[in-house]
């Protein structure tokens, strides 16, 4: 899967796409407003939604997904400091109340290590070093407000 973390400033995101096998790739996707689109799970989906949340999110062309789909988490921060989770599959925005977060199979890793003071960047590298799924280098941008 993967490893994302907002730490309120910056959101970071591993490299490590694995399926029938390992690939690098990016997950972290620049909008025109500034604003950064994050997303773990099946890559092909997190492509057609960041491609759709760049289109400008038109209710009418919302991708589409199977219904054998898992799912995929998606993380949205803002250059205003704040920071959402779009709803699987409606990709409803809703917003995090908390100072930080993280998404992805090393979630928990990352979590714990921002609640210690750790960056974004840091808690993704921490996630790696426990996380199989977690990997191959770390992307960061930092959101600014």
């Amino acid at each position: 899967m993967t490893t994302i973390a907002w730490d309120g400033e910056s959101i970071a995101a591993d490299r490590r796409m694995t399926s029938n096998c390992i690939m690098t790739v990016g997950k972290l996707f620049k909008l025109p407003d500034g604003s950064v689109l994050a997303g773990a799970g099946d890559y092909a989906e997190v492509v057609e939604v960041a491609a759709w949340v760049m289109e400008g999110c038109d209710p009418d062309a919302r991708p589409r997904f199977s219904e054998n789909s898992e799912g995929s988490s998606l993380l949205l921060a803002r250059p205003d400091g704040k920071a959402y989770w779009l709803t699987w599959p409606y990709l409803r925005q809703v917003e995090i109340n908390e100072p930080f977060a993280a998404e992805g199979s090393g979630c928990q890793f990352a979590l714990g290590a921002m609640a210690m003071g750790a960056t974004a960047r840091r808690a993704v590298q921490i996630a790696a070093k426990f996380d199989p799924f977690t990997g191959g280098g770390v992307n960061v941008i930092k959101v600014k407000k």
